[in-house]
């Protein structure tokens, strides 16, 4: 098992640019099962995601997240959240055992002195437009699908030529219907730093198809040791 600082996880802010980090990192979020953490390593996930605030039927309680931690140790843990503030961010993933956070619909700016490396999501229309102002440089820019309701797990793509220029000027993890089947074209077209993945590699909300996960990290680290095309 992985321990200490290594390519699963580039370090706090995950600064830098997309040359800098030429592995991509592949996040298999939802998870809500020991074993489904477990074979996701395994299979070469570096980010494990477990949803601990929002309404899904993948939110688990912070307890059982740690337990998900305890099985993984060296492996970053993401603790998912939906519209709190960073008091209460950091209270349940210090309570969960997470090393990084994902928010969504923040209740308040991301402070850019925040104890742990976040993920601020901005969600992105089907015109391609950003529904929202991107987050501070210090934090990670993920960009997902738009949802009226959802604040993920839509299972939807957004266009991906709408991140394109924005992964050339700042790190940027990519979200919305990424499967086995789409995301090395993701990954070719867009050259992200992270991917990030739910339900199109689960069998129900929760619970993964570990067939689809091993072919979802392969999809990547075959791309990654392509010969790199210029992105678009």
């Amino acid at each position: 098992m992985l321990t200490g600082p290594d390519a699963r996880d580039p370090g706090p802010g995950a600064g830098g640019d997309r040359a800098s980090h030429p592995r991509t990192i592949v996040k298999v979020c939802g998870v809500t099962r020991l074993a489904d953490a477990r074979f996701a390593v395994e299979s070469g996930a570096d980010w494990i995601g477990v949803i601990l605030h929002g309404d899904s039927p993948r939110r688990v309680s912070p307890e059982r997240a740690a337990k998900i931690a305890a099985a993984i140790p060296g492996v970053p843990v993401v603790a998912v959240m939906v519209g709190v503030t960073p008091d209460h961010a950091l209270e349940i993933a210090r309570r969960a055992g997470a090393l990084r956070v994902q928010i969504h619909r923040p209740a308040a700016p991301w402070p850019a002195e925040f104890p742990l490396p976040a993920a601020i999501v901005v969600p992105v229309d089907r015109q391609g437009r950003l529904a929202a102002d991107p987050p501070a440089a210090g934090h990670l820019l993920m960009l997902d699908t738009a949802d009226p309701e959802r604040a993920g797990g839509t299972g939807r793509r957004f266009p991906w030529d709408a991140a394109v220029a924005i992964a050339r000027e700042r790190l940027v993890m990519i979200a919305g219907g990424l499967t086995p089947a789409n995301v090395a074209e993701a990954v070719r077209r867009v050259r992200p730093f992270a991917v990030d993945a739910s339900s199109g590699l689960e069998r129900a909300p929760g619970i993964k198809d570990s067939d689809l996960v091993r072919r979802f990290v392969l999809a990547v680290r075959e791309l990654d040791a392509a010969p790199r095309e210029p992105a678009a």
